[in-house]
């Protein structure tokens, strides 16, 4: 054995449920996360934006034009509140890691004894 040690390849580790099923987890691609982060920034940053834009037209509105008109323009910013939503969904989504439930065990898993050819290739996994 090396000096280094033995390090797992985590592209072909499982990990199985409290349920007894097998699963994969597969890790984001190197800087997935910097650009996940990003688009969050960007939609709440739009988000603010576009919510600001409509207070300060509905306030413009209430001094400069018809109180009808006023009304209808003060709907606005609660029309563009749950915009405010989508970059908080964004960031949840992105938390959750990726997995995939396996119901027999995958061919590029073989067995620690070596490789199986035949019916057993595919055999279902406890």
């Amino acid at each position: 054995m090396a000096a280094a040690g033995f390090s797992p390849d985590p592209g072909r580790l499982y990990e199985v449920g409290r349920d007894g099923r097998p699963y994969t987890i597969h890790p984001d691609p190197p800087g997935a996360a910097e650009a996940r982060e990003a688009l969050v920034r960007r939609w709440w940053i739009g988000a603010v934006l576009l919510n600001a834009a409509a207070m300060g037209l509905a306030a413009g509105s209430a001094w400069l034009t018809p109180r009808g008109v006023a009304a209808w323009l003060g709907i606005l910013p609660l029309l563009t509140a749950p915009v405010l939503l989508v970059a908080p969904l964004l960031r949840r989504r992105g938390i959750r890691t990726p997995r995939r439930v396996h119901r027999h065990r995958p061919r590029e898993f073989p067995p620690p004894d070596g490789p199986v050819d035949g019916p057993q290739a595919g055999r279902s996994m406890p």
